[in-house]
């Protein structure tokens, strides 16, 4: 997995709102709880074989945001891919890199409840993406136990 793109590790998300694919305004920060940013472009094949991959995982008490660089037409047709399960951002190259620090796709970003990264990497199956969502708690759980020995 890369880990040379995105926002470092325990830095804050940005605080702004982003349209959806519904034009409903979207402010991360009122996203209570665990969430995964996902970026991918329309013109990577490896984020459109990834897909498929994304629909057929479970994140129980996550929400997962797909920001992408696609137009309203890619976004209808995602919209019904994900039988409007997800929300979806439009954003251009740039301001991925702008607001996350994002330069490779696909790329995802774990936030914790408190809006700051947790756990970052480039993830090419729905597995990868499982390990990198569930690494964190395995992480959390060692704290936990280290502190009360």
């Amino acid at each position: 997995m890369t880990m040379d793109n995105g926002l470092n590790l325990g830095e804050l998300i940005t605080n702004k709102e982003y349209s959806d694919q519904n034009d409903q305004l979207i402010n991360l920060y009122k996203h209570k709880g665990k969430k995964v940013l996902i970026f991918v472009s329309m013109h990577c094949v490896r984020c459109i074989e990834l897909l498929p991959e994304i629909r057929t995982v479970r994140l129980p008490n996550t929400s997962v945001i797909i920001f992408s660089t696609g137009n309203q037409e890619d976004h209808e047709q995602l919209d019904d891919f994900f039988q409007r399960k997800m929300k979806i951002v439009s954003l251009t190259s740039v301001q991925m890199e702008q607001d996350f620090s994002v330069t490779t796709h696909p790329f995802f970003i774990v936030v914790d409840e408190h809006q700051q990264v947790c756990n970052k990497g480039t993830v090419y199956t729905g597995k990868d993406l499982l390990e990198l969502v569930s690494a964190n708690e395995g992480e959390k759980r060692k704290k936990l136990f280290s502190n009360l020995f």
